[in-house]
């Protein structure tokens, strides 16, 4: 998303909103649930990806998947495509 803000020259004050619109199934459903208590003049882009990524990418769960890469043992004769499957 930020991608495409950048090259179509989005203003800050509308990238919550946009990003809003195409939240859809889990992270839309949540969503609904918590944009009554959050949006306001003071809600933005930066509120919006904190809160998306304090519920769908916890940071106990990052620092333990950052572990888990960091003790990958490379073994066997799987590919790095078969690694990386296996490790996401």
């Amino acid at each position: 998303m930020e991608k495409i803000f950048t090259v179509v020259e989005i203003p800050e004050e509308k990238k919550a909103n946009i990003g809003m619109h195409y939240l859809s199934d889990e992270a839309g459903i949540c969503w609904n649930t918590v944009k009554c208590r959050l949006v306001g003049p003071e809600f933005t882009w930066s509120k919006f990806l904190d809160e998306l990524r304090g519920k769908f990418h916890p940071i106990m769960v990052q620092r333990q998947k950052e572990k888990e890469f960091m003790e990958l043992k490379v073994s066997g004769n799987m590919t790095v495509m078969q690694y990386t499957s296996k490790f996401t």
